[in-house]
């Protein structure tokens, strides 16, 4: 076994880290709920592009966001073992499981948004875009940089039908398909600080194009190398 995979459950997360993501969520929760009765009525639940709060709802929804990342942490130990690759996310080093404990940790800290806007802690105008477009970025830019370690499966990684054929077309997918993702977070990144001068509708149009221009990108790369394997075989 290699020796980076040691330790590594069959989920393709440790013990120990699940056992620490469940206590985190629990806690979580039962932080949403303790202050709950604190709250008023209506607290904010959406940002726009520019980041000032355009959506309200009931205080309890403070604490269903707060159960949210629990819900995820299941989901996630569910998967690699209904997936019939599901060998890969232990042969993958340890890219699923900071994947998990990144995205976890990251959602329970979002879940607070609400509470802490309500509190002054974070304005109500301006700077949640930039929180949330930075972390956002970097999570991005995390993922690009370990995707092409990602081992071929059906769950994890980008999946195009041409890489789910061929190990090769996956491989050369992953790699390409981890820079269209670092690219994409470092847009989300600019366009993060840049929504504070620019419209919510040319941020939501610069970031929509950059998500379905890096999408197309990585299918079309994909195609093209199945086509030329095609040909090669004839």
């Amino acid at each position: 076994m290699n020796n980076e995979n040691k330790g590594i459950h069959a989920t393709g997360v440790s013990s120990r880290a699940w056992a620490m993501l469940v206590v985190v969520c629990a806690i979580n929760v039962a932080a949403h709920l303790w202050v709950m009765p604190s709250l008023p009525a209506q607290i904010p639940t959406h940002w726009g592009a520019n980041g000032a709060v355009d959506g309200w709802g009931p205080s309890w929804m403070a604490s269903a966001l707060g159960a949210l990342p629990l819900a995820l942490l299941a989901m996630f130990r569910v998967v690699p073992r209904i997936d019939p690759k599901g060998e890969a996310y232990r042969t993958s080093g340890k890219f699923y499981q900071g994947f998990v404990i990144a995205f976890t940790l990251f959602m329970c800290a979002v879940s607070w948004l609400g509470e802490l806007t309500v509190w002054g802690v974070v304005p109500a105008v301006g700077s949640v875009n930039v929180l949330i477009s930075g972390v956002v970025g970097l999570l991005f830019i995390g993922v690009g940089n370990y995707l092409p370690r990602v081992k071929q499966n059906y769950t994890l990684g980008i999946k195009t039908p041409w890489a789910l054929a061929d190990p090769e077309n996956w491989r050369r997918t992953q790699r390409f398909g981890g820079a269209c993702f670092m690219v994409l977070g470092i847009g989300l990144i600019v366009m993060g600080v840049a929504g504070s001068v620019l419209s919510s509708e040319v941020v939501a149009a610069v970031i929509a194009a950059l998500a379905f221009g890096s999408v197309g990108a990585v299918y079309v790369y994909s195609y093209l190398l199945w086509r030329k394997s095609q040909r090669a075989a004839r």
